[in-house]
């Protein structure tokens, strides 16, 4: 699910290019926050969920905001994770789009123009395109207005709905097209247990949690059988994940999220609890990792990834990236202009000119450029 994966998946990049030779390894540039960051709880619990109003017929909310089908749903109760754990991705980046414009999930001229400001926010980033749909598109995502914010997690076919109540708020749309793109929630990994820990005894609806008892939970359909929101916080066994755990992530859920009582619900672990715990769950900016996964899973047409140690079907990209311990090789085969990106941190060759202008990035580890 960045997350996606955690993925999920977490992340994004950054490209650079001049009319000179550039030889640039970057490995610390960020989005920075442009105000202190909003711990908004758009996934707070709400009554009658996870069959909530304004889904698709046959889907169910998990997470307070993911959409997954009905028989999804199910498996998972059984302790059968793995069977939505995969996703699909938009072929060639292409995300067409369309708006509810009648009846009570009509999207006004105003919010139109936010979510496509969000839509933005990721294609300036990311090599996602997202264009409005055409008759000839089967597939696309369909923006509604709601109660509430979710969406399905990658691509399911057909027309996905991505319902919003936040309009005013551009990173929880981003939060939800992340999900759309293939994303799950950041601390839905499977290394999270090195990162935080999870409070049951504070989630709405646990057993044994004393004041968070039932009356307080989330609700099935007929408003009596009770649902604990201990679920909303299972990690995706499926889910790959790159980059050190992003505290940073937008699609990282707040400390106290899901919580009966006002007490934490997710504890940052030491010795980084200090910096982060009071961070977790910031709506207000894309995170380095954000826009490095992202835009991994994403390309634009002139990225190139490179890992030393890879084995198996070689293509470039972030998944199958090429096989080479020869940076200055792969540097001067750059499309000019490009990014190569060093997937791993490991000891490379490439002393030499280089004459192909082109940016070098190490979005996670420690790159050494040796003989």
């Amino acid at each position: 699910m960045k997350s996606l994966l955690t993925l999920l998946a977490v992340a994004a990049l950054a490209a650079t290019a001049s009319a000179q030779p550039q030889f640039k390894i970057d490995a610390v540039a960020h989005d920075q926050p442009t105000a202190k960051p909003k711990h908004f709880d758009h996934e707070a619990p709400v009554p009658n969920t996870p069959f909530l109003p304004d889904l698709t017929p046959g889907y169910v909310v998990i997470e307070g905001d993911i959409q997954i089908r009905l028989d999804q749903y199910l498996a998972m109760m059984n302790g059968q994770d793995s069977t939505f754990g995969g996703v699909n991705y938009w072929s060639n980046g292409i995300v067409p789009y369309d708006f509810v414009t009648s009846g009570g999930g009509a999207v006004s001229g105003p919010n139109q123009a936010a979510a496509i400001s969000a839509m933005n926010a990721i294609g300036s980033r990311a090599g996602v395109t997202f264009r409005p749909a055409t008759g000839s598109d089967v597939n696309r995502i369909r923006w509604q207005n709601s109660a509430f914010n979710n969406s399905p997690v990658g691509l399911q076919g057909g027309t996905q709905i991505i319902n919003i109540f936040n309009w005013n708020f551009e990173i929880i749309m981003c939060h939800e097209l992340y999900h759309s793109l293939g994303f799950w929630h950041e601390q839905s990994r499977t290394d999270r247990a090195s990162f935080v820990s999870i409070n049951n005894s504070n989630i709405c609806g646990t057993a044994g949690s004393g004041a968070c008892s039932p009356n307080v939970c989330q609700m099935c359909s007929d408003g009596t059988n009770f649902v604990s929101c201990a679920g909303n916080f299972n990690i995706t066994a499926t889910s790959l994940a790159y980059g050190f755990y992003d505290f940073d992530s937008f699609m990282h859920y707040g400390r106290t999220a899901f919580s009966c009582n006002g007490g934490d619900t997710i504890t940052v672990a030491a010795p980084y609890n200090a910096a982060w715990q009071n961070v977790i769950g910031q709506r207000d900016h894309f995170s380095y990792y954000d826009r490095i996964t992202c835009r991994g899973l994403y390309p634009f047409n002139t990225d190139r990834w490179v890992d030393r140690n890879y084995v198996g079907t070689q293509n470039a990209t972030f998944l199958q990236p090429t096989n080479s311990a020869d940076i200055r090789t792969r540097a001067q085969t750059m499309p000019s202009g490009g990014t190569l990106f060093v997937k791993f941190g490991n000891t490379y060759s490439g002393v030499g000119l280089y004459t192909n202008p082109c940016t070098i990035e190490a979005p996670y580890g420690t790159v050494t450029i040796g003989n």
